[in-house]
């Protein structure tokens, strides 16, 4: 049987945000007979932002986009411990290209949202954070985001570096050794990071360039109709 609570979350979060207090607090007092303790958690609900609201929604409209964007960053995530670990980069580059890919399907559906430019802005950095924090890839598939979220980037967690278990003392140079060794794995790991976070960033400005183009278009279309709506009555 589902979570009672996790039931009502995805149906109160599917609200438009201006909706979502008042359907809290009725449902709240519905629940308050027969499951008080429900009641109270659902009464605790926090209203979701506008930019989280306009993501549950699009969770709730085209499921499969978002869906495929929590897996692909799944695959980053891994991708970053097969490195840090000193496994080798090589699935890390195809992990960014494609977590790159699917976060800019998503961004695209965002954009045709009768969004503000800054909701847009704070709902598509929400997005890329959720995709790949293991803690909030669920909320983000469920469609039950309820802040803005925020972080520098793709950089590399430090949970995903190796933690050291209580062994023998080795000697002093075979340790430096190792310990210099481990820092240059990390070195070339960070790197590629910060190469792939480029990439996504000049992909996005120039997203952002062309939007802007299309809408110039698109009210140099309306004039030209006005103008010729005009010319022909």
């Amino acid at each position: 049987m589902a979570d009672p609570l996790l039931r009502e979350q995805k149906r109160l979060y599917g609200l438009p945000a201006a909706k979502f207090t008042t359907a809290r607090n009725a449902r709240a007092k519905e629940l308050r007979k027969d499951d008080p303790e429900l009641a109270d958690a659902v009464a605790k609900l926090p209203k979701p932002s506008v930019a989280a609201a306009a993501v549950n929604e699009l969770v709730r409209e085209d499921p499969s986009e978002v869906r495929a964007l929590v897996q692909s960053g799944k695959r980053l995530r891994a991708a970053q411990e097969h490195a840090v670990a000193g496994k080798g980069d090589a699935p890390l580059p195809g992990a960014v290209q494609e977590h790159r890919a699917a976060l800019d399907r998503v961004q695209r559906e965002l954009r045709r949202r009768k969004l503000s430019a800054p909701t847009l802005e704070k709902a598509i950095q929400s997005v890329r954070v959720a995709s790949v924090d293991p803690e909030l890839q669920p909320l983000l598939e469920r469609g039950t985001l309820h802040e803005d979220l925020h972080a520098a980037g793709f950089g590399l967690d430090p949970s995903l570096v190796p933690s050291r278990g209580k062994k023998p003392s080795p000697k002093p140079a075979r340790a430096d050794a190792a310990a210099a060794k481990k820092r240059e794995r990390l070195r070339t790991a960070r790197k590629g990071l910060e190469v792939a976070e480029a990439a996504l960033d000049e992909a996005t400005r120039r997203a952002k360039a062309v939007q802007r183009d299309l809408d110039r278009a698109a009210k140099d279309v309306e004039r030209a109709q006005r103008a010729v709506d005009e010319a022909s009555s």
